[in-house]
């Protein structure tokens, strides 16, 4: 089965870091939805 694991994401704008170790794991039969306005970054 196949699964979708990423570790430590780090995302800066510049100087300024907006995420910084962010783990997400997702399992066979499970979704990820990321939710937010137009032009927040999702893609």
């Amino acid at each position: 089965m196949a699964s979708l694991e990423i570790d430590r994401v780090k995302k800066r704008f510049g100087a300024q870091e907006i995420l910084k170790g962010i783990d997400i794991s997702v399992d066979t039969g499970e979704f990820l939805v990321l939710v937010g306005p137009s032009g927040c970054g999702k893609s």
